[in-house]
């Protein structure tokens, strides 16, 4: 998981997770620049999910290090935000502020639900509704991925067949587009539409209590909310995060492998904590 991740979660003080492959980051909690180090020049995009500090007070620094660390300073990268977020335009001023004079090589992209942002030739980062507090626009994001497939008229028939169609009619007789998730995030926000990540490679979802009777609102999701959700959208592998800091980890560790396992789901299951990924199909 480190290999290919890497991220931050203690609810209420730092929230961030990077995709390394994507060179994607989804939020930009405290400490980001520092835990990623001479990696602060590889990430192209910052989606940031809603303006709440834990989620946003790391923009100012990560502007810094990227801008007068020894590097790619003049690199181009990218915040995505929701249109309207408080709390992203108050960081855009405190950068703006700090360095009155210093020109950053920075686009700063408002989004609404639906909206898409082209992040290479066959992938888009895509934002979506999620419900969260009614005080600041929140969102989700995922990365769709454009894909082919042999028709499912076609399936039963032999490659050969296959390959003699395609020769007389063209490969667009036999194969058709579809669009596959290969990551999304929640953010901070109650469980999402299983149908926004059926077949996910990899789901990140907010999970801050172990059940609905320890939520006074409906703000944050559970841990048994996101495994079902998971299940049913048949996701590879899920990261579930933003854990209530009122949790003995030593007692809610055991009990979220247990939730795992009761559940039914067979993917891949991780807890980040803090910095630490750590697996709950043990």
């Amino acid at each position: 998981m480190h290999e290919s991740f890497a991220g931050f979660s203690r609810a209420l003080y730092s929230n961030w997770f990077w995709h390394r492959s994507l060179q994607l980051l989804i939020d930009a909690g405290e400490g980001l620049s520092l835990a990623l180090g001479t990696n602060v020049f590889s990430p192209d995009i910052i989606a940031i999910t809603h303006g709440h500090s834990d989620h946003v007070l790391g923009l100012p620094g990560f502007a810094g290090a990227r801008r007068f660390g020894k590097g790619a300073s003049e690199k181009p990268w990218t915040v995505i935000y929701p249109d309207g977020s408080t709390g992203v335009e108050a960081m855009r001023a405190v950068i703006a502020g700090v360095w009155r004079d210093v020109a950053f090589p920075v686009q700063w992209v408002a989004v609404n639900p639906g909206d898409q942002h082209r992040i290479s030739r066959l992938r888009v980062l895509e934002a979506f509704a999620v419900t969260h507090v009614s005080t600041e626009k929140t969102l989700g994001y995922r990365v769709l991925e454009t894909r082919r497939r042999l028709k499912a008229e076609h399936a039963s028939l032999l490659p050969t067949e296959v390959e003699r169609i395609a020769r007389r009619h063209g490969r667009d007789a036999v194969m058709e587009e579809f669009t596959h998730v290969v990551f999304a995030h929640s953010g901070d926000a109650m469980p999402i539409d299983p149908a926004l990540v059926t077949g996910a490679d990899l789901l990140v979802h907010d999970a801050t209590f172990f059940g609905s009777s320890e939520r006074r609102a409906p703000i944050h999701a559970t841990s048994d909310e996101v495994l079902q959700l998971a299940r049913t959208a048949q996701v590879r592998s899920l990261v579930i995060n933003h854990l209530s800091i009122r949790y003995d980890r030593a007692v809610a560790i055991p009990k979220l492998r247990e939730q795992v396992l009761a559940s039914g789901f067979t993917g891949e299951c991780w807890l980040l904590d803090e910095s630490e990924f750590i697996n709950l199909n043990d």
